[in-house]
Parts: C-alpha cells; structure tokens; sequence
C-alpha cells in the first residue's frame, strides 16, 4: 500500500511541476487513471482521505478516487467495505476543527458521505438524517448545516450514476423530514435575530426557541461566518421544498436579517439571498401580508440608511423588481401599504447612485405601471406617476443632471448596438411612454414642456448669426453648454416621436388641447429645421470636430420628430408640405452642401412619410420631387439607405392610390407610364448591358441596382392589386435583363449570379401572381438549367441558398399549378445539392445554412405538395377523405425521407436535427405520414433505432421533447417495432418497464417513462465501466 501511495503522490507531484511537458502530463494522468481502477485504490485513499494534513495533491486525488468509487464502483463493494467506508468519512467529518480546516475541505468529505447517504437513506443507514441534525444541534453547527446543504444539492443532483427510481425514493424521503428541518433551522433563525439585534433571548417564549440550541450557535466573533452557513443552507432548500411549510416566524426572521447593517455585511446580503430565492419560486408564497410589510420595512429602512454597499444595493434592487413583478395583484388590494410602498419607491428611486443605476431601478416600476393602467384605481395614484415622468425628465436632460450624464460612455463599440448613452436614454423614454399609454395627452404636456430652454438658445444663435455678432456665437460653439442644449434638444424629440403615436387629438376632453400642442411644436420644429437647412453653422470658419457629431444627431432627430407628428397635424399637412420640401431640397438634392449619412437617412424618412402614408394628390407637381426624379442614377453622394428610401418614395407615389381620392379619379394609366419611365431612368446603366458588356462593367452596375430594386418591391409586398400590377409592368424589363445576364455568365460569377437571384427572390416574394404561372416557371427553369451547366463549387454557396428560396415559394403556392415543377425542383435538389451538401457541410462555416435551407424546402414539399406523393380520393365515408395507399413518386419520398434519416443519425449541427424533428411531427400530424405503408415497411425500425440512438448520444437531453413526441407517434402504429428497436439497442433493462414505455397511452406518461429509461441505461453505463 506505502508504495502504491508513494508513486501516486510522486506522479502529483511531477504533474504539478511548471517544467513537465504535456504529453507527459497526458502519461501521467493515464497511470493515475489506471490506479483509480485497482480493487484496493479505495482503501488508499480512504486512508488519505483521513489525514487532512496530507499533501494537499494527493489529499484531493484521494478524494476524487472516493467519489469514483462511490459513485461508478459502488455495487462492487461488499456491504462490510461500504461500512468501513461510511463510518470512517463520518467519524473523520465529525472531527474535524471548524476554525483550521478550510472550507472547501469541509465540502469534498460533506459531498462524499451525501453521496453515501443517497444511495442508503433511509434503507442502508435510516440514521442519516438524524445523524445531520445531531451534528448540528452540536457545537459542530457548521459542520452539520455544511452536510445539510449538499445532502439538498444532491436532492436536486439529477446525476448520471444513480437511476431515477432511486433519485425520486430519495427526494421523497428527504422531503419527509424536511419539516423536522425547517422548524430546526427557523429556531435558529430567532436566535440569530436576537443575538444580531443584541436582545436577550430569554426573553423569548421557550415554545418559539430552544435555549439549549443557543450553545451550538454562541454569540461570539464566529457567529457571523456560523449565520451566513445557514443562510446558504436556507436558501438552498426553500428552492425545492412545498412553500406550505414556511413559517410565518421564518419569513419575519429573513427580512429582519436582511435589513442593512455596516458592522456584518454579508449577513444582510445572503438573506436578500433567501428572499430573491423565494421571489423566483413559480410557487405562492404563504403569508403574503407578512411579505409586503416587511418589504416595506426593508424599504424605507433603505432609504433612511446610508452607505450601502454597492453589492447590497443590486440584490435589493433585484428583490424589488421581483417583489412587484410578483406582488402587485396583492398590492392593490391594500391600499395603505400600497400608498406608502410608492412613496418610498419613489424616494428610492430618486436617490442619485449613477444614471445605469437609475435605469435599473425604472424596471421596478414596469409591473406597477401596467397593473394602474388596468386598475379602477389608477386615478388614485397619478400623482406619483407624473412625478415619475418628471424626474426621468429631469435625470435625462444635461440641464438637471449633467454629473451623471457625462460619466455615460456615448462611444460606440460594435455595429448594431447601443452605446451607454442611447441605452440610458432609450429605457427612460420607454418608461415614459409606459406611463404615456393610460395618460397620453398630459404626459406628452409634460415632456414638451422641456423644449423651451435648449430651443432658445439655438435661437440666440441664429440671431447672432444674422446679426453678425461672430465672436459671440463663436464664444457659444466652442463652450461645453453647446453640446449640452444640443442633447438635451435631442433627446426632448427622441421622447416625442415615441409619445407622439400615443396622442389622442380626438378626445373631445383635449383633443383641442392636443391639436394647439401639435401645432406649437410643429411651427418650433421647422423654425429650427430652416436654420439647419440654411448650413449658416457649416459655413463658418471654426473647428467643429467636438460639436459636430451631436449637431448632425439633432438635426436627424428634428426630422424624425417632424415624421411622427406629421400624420396628426391637419394643418401641418395642408399649410407646410411645401417648407419641408424646401429642406429636404437642401438635404437630398445634388449641387447643396454634403449632410451626414444620418441626416439625409431621416430626410428620405420623412419624404417616404409624405409619400406613403399622407399621399398628397399633387405631390408630382412640386418641384422638388421633379427635380429628385430627374436626379436618378446621380445620387450616389447619399448613404445607400436614403437613395432606396428615395426611390420607395417616389415608386410609392405613382404606384399607391392616393388618399380620399375616389377610383376613378386615380388616373392609374398615366401613372403606370410615369413609373414605367421612372424605373428605366433608374435602372438606364444597368439596361443597356449586354452579352458583349465586360465582366467588371456588369459586377460595378448590376449589384448596386438591383439590391436598391429588392428593397423597393419586397417594401410593396402587402400592397393591393391595382399596385403589384403596375409594379410588374414597370420591372418587367429588369427582372428579364436580369435573367438574360445570368444566363449568359452562369453561377460562376457571384456579383452576377447573387444580385440576379436576390432580384428574383423579391419578384417572387412580392409579384409572383402579377407575374404569371407561366413567367415563373420559365424562370426557375432557368435557373435549374443554368446552375446543372457545371460543377457546383464552394463559392456559389450564396447564390444556391437563394435558389433554393425560389423553390421554396413556388413549393408553398396553393394549387395543382405549381405541382407540375416538382419532379426538376427535386431532382436538382437531392441529385445535386444534397449531395454537395453531404460533401462539405463538415468543413464549411457556411454549409449550415445551405443545410437548413435544403431540409426547409424538403419540409414544404411534405407539407405543401403532399399530393405529389399520394393522389387524394374524393370519395366520402364518414368524415374522412382518403388518400390512396400508393406512393406516385417513391424515389423523391425516399430520397427525403432517407436525407432526414441521415440528418439524426449523423447529425452534428443541432439546429438542423431539431428542424428534422419538427418537420416529421408537423407532417405527421397534417398527413399521418407513420400510418402509410412505405414509411412503415422500409423506413419505421430505422427511424425508430435513429431517435432512440440520438437519445442515448450526448445531445439527446437537448432535443429530448421532440425526440419523445416522434418516437411516441411512430410507437402508435406499431408498438412491438418500437419494442424490437429498444432491445436492438442494447438497453438492458427490465422487459416491464418497456412494455409500460411502448403501451403507453399518452405522451406524458410515454416521456416520464422514457426519461427514466434513458437516466437509468446512463446510470447502468456508468457503474459498469
């Protein structure tokens, strides 16, 4: 044994140098490995084990060998060694000195006999639990608490190594004694609120406290550190245990200890633990009265208090937003803790602690809004909630809260995302708007009420300009206020085009009101969008690097909020139209001062605003839209984003009915030539290509239009008729160059081939109809045609995902029509496709998506186009229509079917088995695809075999629900296969229990049975390797 002991230790140590190499490293874990395995490794390193002072390599080696044994090789012992093993980790644990032996120390020996103990209590050791809480009635009360702990992780522990049966026998017998436990663990709780709060617990009826416990929890300099065990014991077990049992005593205990107290911080924070805990539970909570009055405790006690930490701020924060997130319906009903619970809130709120802190803060709210919303009482409490609209107001504007703001991070990391800045202010207006939907008139009062300040002082400047006071003005740019007044101006639009499409300008209380507000701020908002428009600050002769950024975000923002209220201002629409024209002129139009990317994108905004939703009859007339379309191919100096908008814009006009005009006044010829004529100014260049064109001349042309040309008609999608109509006739021509130029080039040029398909895949989208069946078909002919010429190679990858979109939507048209290109849609798809999917889906970032389109398509031919595969008889028996039992094209079912097969048996990309799963249950269910006669007599056991390997694999716990639905639906029609398929794989397990599993009735009953199956062939694996 002292050999055997000293080369293990000698291998630690050796693994452990800096110097060792890994591949000798490697060695040596295989020889520790081999040690593990010998008949007397146990015996060694139990004897380890014992001696706490060993080398603390070897000493966690020895452990871990423990737990290998205990639990892989524990049927291997006799029932004399698993005694000797018991009692000496229990004798040793029970000894142990609290105060010298680490913490983690004192959890690996706790962890070892928990795991003894789930394999014997209460049959092999019924003493267990009595044993744990002797040791914590014992001046061992950290000990004994440390072992109650685990043994309730491992109530929980669903591990591999011990079947379900006898998981759930011990969770059941656990359960028995938690009582015993929680009325335990609350009379300790009493004691430790006594001894915190330095009261006598004499004091105290000896029916609610046991004086005795009082010496294994003294009131010394250990007492912290003893109370945070039990508050982690605590909040362990109230996670799994019946609420029913909590006391009204515990609850009274917790939220005292969870008050802030500077002299032991961590006390307060592991019971802010505990309720939190309880908060998450998706259970109710016993007395709910007890809860509230003591949540309002904590609160107001917060905001007497000061010094928090930080940490204890954050899980206060938490227990707040869970507490109204859960409490409100038993909130409302108490209209005094209610009252005084929002004052307090609202004093929480307020107290300055950092703008994120602020914004964290507002979540609680969110519950509490919504809930007065759709009380009777709302009313009641306006008060609180406009001074909350108030104090947001306040907190977002640099005029009030400048210290705050310009700690915000407002540099932008990544694309796509907010910086701090705009996620700060885009949750505050969001509770804005929250408050604004039950009051919309008076909030939008107040939020406008800001706009005055920063307005004016944009005004002086206008003024000084025109008056020629240079220094001044120059004075004004250069001082920090001027980015300030330009936020602030900012940010009182970005809260009013939110609010705006709230307003109710009907009201016939303050519809009147509303109507005079809208009007105001729409005269201010274009006062300032003539000075921006005048470009008098770009031509000045001043550095404008530290204002400029922030200039160019207002001047967006004044358009965007021009854009929201436009829609609701009569006047604005009928008076104005003509000045915004004027300033977008200035913004669009060549020969002006170039704008920022993000001023001209919310210029075409709002001009695609005018165009699509308010519809003028005579916008054609207007210069400025003569003159934009005149402008066409020559506005590339804009940001691709303005020049689709642009091109909507004036698409939208000729080709969408204007508004309160009647039918027959539409003029729908004369438009349709108009747009016709506007669509070949706009795609001239791209035209006049042909065969004879260069490559490069083609790839520089073709993506540029035809990407703008995507948009413009996905963006009429959902249009009428009369619309798409004029659409077609206008793209025509395109759409046919388009077609021409792949032909001719192929898929081996990918600006070519993807601009090409990319145009198509919107045509189809949008105009499939407008097109005709017979148009459609020759296209995807084409298509099919074309991509068949040559070997299909990695780069065409892009171009392949959208033809397969093609077939996809002609798949998903209703009517026989369509069925007629099937038979080519897949044989391009399984000969071709498939196959090159198959080839480099393992060696391809990209193959996945290609994968997952190929197996949607095959997903929609199932669905869509059953009758491709079984013709439907019309005969009627019953209420049923039949389909006939033969199969009208089994190589393309086949073929499907079998690439389905593939996907669960080798599968490694768990999207795509879970789109397999999901594709065969949902054509199950439509079409009883299990019950027809090929699927049950070539490819049922396979499947079967298929799914209940995937289940067995590493990721079957990740599709487990799916994997269970199908398995059960095929077990439906044929459950003796299902029952073959078991014992073909291997499972050896009691006959009965798969006979429950295959008879089952219902699908709950067959994946409860299935689960354990799956745990316990897991368990049995485990044990015996």
């Amino acid at each position: 044994m002292s050999s055997s002991l000293a080369m293990v230790e000698a291998l630690l140590q050796e693994f452990h140098q800096p110097a060792t190499p890994n591949i000798r490293k490697r060695e040596i874990e295989t020889e520790l490995i081999a040690f593990r395995g010998q008949t007397s490794a146990w015996q060694i390193s139990l004897q380890v084990a014992a001696s706490i002072d060993t080398n603390p390599y070897l000493w966690f080696f020895s452990t871990s060998t423990l737990e290998h044994w205990i639990s892989r090789r524990w049927t291997h012992l006799t029932a004399n060694e698993k005694t000797l093993l018991r009692e000496t980790l229990w004798n040793t644990y029970a000894n142990l000195s609290v105060a010298n032996v680490p913490r983690r120390q004192r959890d690996t020996f706790a962890q070892l006999i928990a795991l003894i103990g789930k394999r014997e209590f209460p049959d092999d050791h019924p003493n267990y639990i009595v044993h744990c809480l002797e040791l914590v009635r014992s001046e061992k009360f950290v000990l004994g608490i440390t072992l109650l702990r685990i043994t309730s992780e491992e109530v929980l522990s669903n591990r591999d190594c011990v079947t379900t049966e006898r998981q759930s026998y011990f969770h059941s017998c656990i359960s028995m004694c938690i009582p015993e436990i929680l009325d335990l663990l609350t009379k300790y709780l009493i004691i430790t609120v006594y001894h915190i709060n330095e009261k006598d617990i004499h004091s105290l009826s000896n029916t609610l406290v046991d004086y005795a416990l009082t010496t294994s929890l003294p009131n010394d300099n250990q007492l912290s550190s003893s109370v945070l065990e039990l508050l982690t014991c605590i909040q362990h077990l109230v996670s799994w245990t019946r609420t029913e049992l909590i006391s009204e005593y515990f609850l009274m205990s917790i939220l005292d200890l969870a008050q802030w107290r500077a002299t032991q911080p961590d006390i307060p924070l592991a019971a802010l633990s505990v309720l939190n805990e309880l908060m998450y539970l998706q259970k109710p909570l016993p007395h709910a009265l007890t809860v509230m009055t003591g949540v309002n405790g904590l609160l107001e006690q917060h905001n007497s208090t000061k010094h928090q930490s930080e940490i204890y701020t954050d899980k206060f924060r938490e227990l707040l937003r869970l507490y109204t997130d859960r409490y409100w319906s038993k909130m409302v009903q108490q209209n005094e803790l209610l009252e005084s619970f929002l004052k307090s809130l609202y004093c929480f709120t307020i107290t300055k602690n950092g703008a994120l802190d602020f914004m964290e803060k507002l979540e609680i709210w969110s519950p509490i809004i919504k809930g007065l919303t759709l009380s009777s009482k709302q009313n009641r409490y306006n008060d609180v909630l406009y001074q909350l609209v108030v104090e947001i107001m306040r907190r977002i504007l640099f005029e009030f809260n400048k210290s705050e703001l310009e700690l915000l991070d407002n540099e932008l990391i990544e694309e796509n995302t907010q910086t701090e800045w705009q996620q700060f202010l885009s949750q505050c207006i969001e509770c804005i708007a929250l408050v604004g939907e039950s009051r919309p008139n008076a909030v939008f009062a107040q939020v406008s009420a800001h706009w005055s300040r920063p307005h004016v002082y944009l005004l002086s400047l206008e003024n000084d300009l025109d008056n020629g006071k240079l220094y001044d003005l120059g004075r004004k740019l250069k001082c920090q206020t001027f980015n300030e007044h330009l936020r602030d101006l900012s940010t009182v639009c970005q809260a009013v085009v939110r609010l705006s499409p709230l307003l109710d300008a009907n009201s016939p209380e303050v519809g009147a009101e509303v109507t005079s507000q809208l009007k105001l701020l729409s005269e201010n908002l274009l006062t300032l969008l003539k000075f921006f428009t005048s470009n008098k600050v770009a031509t000045l002769n001043l550095d404008k690097s530290t204002f400029q950024t922030d200039f160019d975000y207002l001047y967006a923002q004044i358009l965007m909020a021009l854009r929201s209220i436009l829609p609701m201002s009569i006047n604005l629409k009928c008076d104005v139209i003509h000045s915004l024209f004027d300033a977008l002129s200035v913004i669009l139009l060549p020969g002006n001062i170039t704008v920022a990317p993000i001023v001209a994108i919310s210029g075409s905004q709002l001009l695609l605003c005018i165009s699509t939703v308010i519809r003028p009859k005579r916008l054609l007339e207007t210069l400025f839209v003569t003159q934009l379309m005149q402008a066409g191919p020559k506005l590339t100096y804009l940001p691709r984003q303005a020049i689709t908008n642009i091109c909507i814009s004036i698409i939208g006009y000729l080709a969408l009915p204007w508004k309160t005009i009647e039918e027959q006044q539409q003029d729908c010829t004369s438009r349709c030539n108009h747009l016709c004529e506007y669509v070949k100014c706009q795609s001239q260049n791209f035209l006049e290509l042909d065969a004879q064109a260069s490559i490069s001349k083609i790839s520089s042309i073709m993506p540029t239009t035809l990407s703008i040309f995507s948009e413009v008609v996905e963006y009429f999608k959902d249009s009428c008729n009369t619309t798409k109509d004029m659409l077609a006739i206008a793209f025509r021509p395109v759409i046919t160059k388009a077609l021409m130029l792949f032909n001719n080039f192929g898929i081996s040029n990918n600006a070519i081939s993807i601009s090409a398909g990319e145009f198509s895949l919107s045509i189809l989208r949008s105009l499939l109809n407008q097109f005709g069946a017979q148009f459609i078909k020759d296209m995807i002919t084409l298509y099919i045609t074309v991509s068949s010429r040559e070997q299909l190679s990695l780069n065409q990858l892009a171009v392949l995902e959208k033809i397969l979109q093609m077939f996809q939507l002609v798949v998903q048209q209703p009517g026989n029509t369509w069925t007629t290109m099937l038979p080519s849609i897949l044989s391009f798809t399984i000969e071709q496709v498939l196959p090159f999917v198959h080839q480099h889906d393992n060696s391809l970032v990209d193959g996945t998506d290609l994968s997952s389109v190929v197996y949607t398509l095959f997903d929609c031919v199932l669905l869509h186009k059953w009758q491709y595969f079984y013709k439907p008889h019309v005969q009627y028996n019953g209420s049923l229509l039949h389909t006939s039992s033969d199969n009208l094209h089994p190589e393309h079912f086949m073929a499907i079917l079998n690439a389905y097969g593939q996907v669960l048996v080798s599968g490694n990309d768990p999207n795509l088995v879970r789109k397999v799963l999901l594709s065969m249950q949902t054509v199950n269910e439509r079409w009883r695809l299990f019950q027809r006669a090929l699927f049950q007599d070539s490819l049922l056991a396979s499947f079967q075999r298929a799914l209940i390997n995937r289940l067995l694999s590493g990721e079957g716990s990740l599709h487990f629900d799916l994997l269970a639905n199908v398995l059960y639906a095929m077990g439906q029609v044929d459950n003796l296969k299902l029952r073959e398929s078991f014992l073909t794989a291997g499972f050896p397990v009691n006959p009965k229990h798969l006979d429950v599993i295959c008879l089952s009735t219902d699908i709950p009953t067959f994946s409860q049975k299935l689960s354990q199956l799956i745990q316990d062939a897991h368990s049995l694996h485990l044990t015996q390797t």
